[in-house]
């Protein structure tokens, strides 16, 4: 018995096999064509690129605070000691009796005055030779500012009396060098001024130049003799109690931004590699087809188990039989290629768990096994390996390779009738191009409601594009995070160039998909098989369900 309306629309006037001489157009161009989508701006790019691959960010974040605390815990610890200065009126501003100086000058010139290797030889003989002058170098750091008078020396080595020695005998090291060396700048120039007043005159020197002379001879002296070189030691450094380095938490700090910012580099460069669809948004962009069902990722469909009743792997199948009964076209369809662009994405699955939900639910339906290139589950379970498809094809009767499978859980013990795909033959293209292929087509949809063909994976196998035309549409089965973008196109490209009415994709493994998990976790009635009503009970128990799942 035929139930045309499960399918077809009620005022389609197809005869069941215009299907194959004009074939239906794309879904997509039903729909108005695909879904125009905004690409992401910036911060949503990067917010996808933490979302997908933040285990990476995370690991390379934890990993690299880590490693900083790791070495910063380990090295040496260092003490920095601080001793400071004042500098003031300099030989240089006597002599130029007192004129205007400029103050960034004067810094800078006590900054470079400061790092001399003198004063390092110097404070290296007043510490007795507990530093050379090279270490001293090394551990003295000046810090000084335009603004103040004040100049800090800090020291830094392992042992915080030796920093505090190094840091105050540099000072008072630097104070005498430059008390010498303004002594001995004024002296020149008082040496100077009394060969200049020796070559005078008694008169020249009465005169107001040598008057001038003679006091600014006067003045140089009293300047020689309270001459400091313009540096004030103020205070002694003290030996501290912390060190100031490693700092292992301020490391890990700057471990963990950095990172940060490196495992967002590697993920987005892996992004930027990673050719996968990644959302059903993206494959719908990227092919042109609508999404018909999303299938969340199922340990009972990784195995091949029996799915429970009221379960969301399920749903995702009715709502997939669902889209292909209300969805609008133009003509009757009676027969489904469900093909992939490459094995491993779930194609044989989508096949016979689509076929168990349509008979489940009342539709005459067979599934066809064109896969010759792997043995169907069908046949290793009711041992028909030697007959199916192929062995129908080189001669066998239909009624000898034809499967009956119960399926569902009702009063009228309904069934799915398999046509397993049988040995591989040597020649399986011209098999499938034979016109007893073509005959098998068209008595199958006068005896069926619905068949759903399982052909091998496009584009890999040319048996698949053999198949392409038997059919009144086609379903294109992808796995979110498997499937590159360069199969859809691929498989795309096929389906144009053979004209092929592609109703849309199965994404298996999409995110999301598992959001009615929560609804279905329960029950139907959400209490326990003892609270159900007594027909349920009665109907598990004629089945032979248990009772804590049904079947599709």
């Amino acid at each position: 018995m035929r139930i045309p309306d499960s399918f077809n629309q009620p005022n389609s006037t197809s005869n069941g096999r215009d299907h194959r001489a004009a074939p239906r157009p794309m879904l997509a161009s039903a729909f108005g064509g695909a879904p125009e989508i905004a690409e992401p701006g910036l911060i949503e790019a990067a917010w996808q690129i933490v979302r997908r691959r933040w285990p990476i960010i995370l690991a390379a974040t934890l990993l690299t605070a880590a490693l900083a605390f790791a070495l910063s815990a380990t090295r040496e610890k260092q003490y920095t000691a601080v001793a400071s200065l004042q500098v003031g009126t300099t030989s240089d501003q006597v002599l130029n009796n007192g004129g205007y100086v400029d103050q960034n000058r004067v810094a800078a010139t006590y900054e470079e005055l400061l790092k001399l290797d003198v004063i390092a030889q110097t404070t290296s003989r007043r510490l007795r030779g507990q530093a050379s002058p090279r270490e001293i170098s090394k551990a003295i750091a000046v810090v000084t500012d335009p603004s103040s008078d004040v100049v800090t020396l800090e020291a830094t080595t392992a042992d915080p009396e030796k920093s505090a020695a190094i840091a105050t005998e540099y000072s008072r090291a630097f104070i005498a060098f430059q008390k010498q060396r303004a002594t001995a700048q004024i002296q020149e120039a008082i040496d100077a001024a009394r060969r200049t007043q020796a070559a005078m005159t008694p008169e020249e020197r009465q005169a107001p130049e040598g008057v001038a002379l003679a006091d600014r001879i006067n003045q140089l002296e009293s300047a020689r003799g309270t001459q400091t070189g313009g540096a004030t030691h103020l205070q002694d450094a003290s030996a501290p109690l912390l060190p100031s380095s490693p700092n292992p938490t301020r490391d890990a700090a700057l471990g963990f931004v950095l990172g940060a910012i490196l495992g967002f580099a590697l993920a987005a460069l892996l992004e930027r590699a990673d050719r996968a669809v990644k959302t059903v948004e993206e494959l719908e962009v990227t092919s042109g087809w609508p999404v018909l069902a999303r299938v969340p990722t199922s340990r009972a469909l990784q195995r091949g188990t029996d799915l429970a009743h009221r379960s969301a792997e399920a749903e995702a199948y009715r709502l997939l039989r669902a889209s292909l009964r209300y969805f609008s076209v133009n003509s009757e369809i009676r027969s489904l290629l469900v093909t992939s662009a490459r094995s491993g994405e779930g194609k044989s699955t989508t096949a016979r768990r689509l076929a168990e939900a349509m008979a489940s639910l009342g539709d005459r339906v067979v599934l066809l096994e064109a896969d010759m290139h792997r043995h169907a589950k069908a046949e290793a379970e009711q041992g028909s390996g030697e007959r199916g498809l192929s062995g129908y094809l080189i001669g066998l009767e239909l009624s000898d390779v034809l499967l009956e499978v119960p399926v569902g859980m009702t009063e009228e013990n309904r069934t799915l009738t398999i046509l397993p795909s049988g040995p591989l033959p040597p020649n399986p293209t011209e098999l499938l191009e034979s016109d007893r292929m073509h005959a098998l087509m068209e008595q199958l949809e006068d005896d069926f409601d619905m068949v759903i063909v399982d052909s091998p994976p496009l584009p890999a196998l040319s048996d698949a594009i053999t198949l392409v035309g038997h059919v009144s549409g086609i379903i294109v089965v992808t796995a979110i995070g498997v499937t590159t973008i360069e199969d859809i196109r691929d498989v795309s490209r096929l389906m144009t160039l053979h004209g092929a009415a592609v109703l849309g994709s199965v994404a298996n493994f999409a995110p999301g998909a598992d959001r009615i998990k929560g609804y279905y976790g329960k029950n139907v009635y959400g209490t326990s098989v003892e609270n159900a009503p007594s027909s349920t009970k009665l109907l598990r128990e004629r089945h032979g369900v248990k009772a804590e799942s049904s079947r599709v």
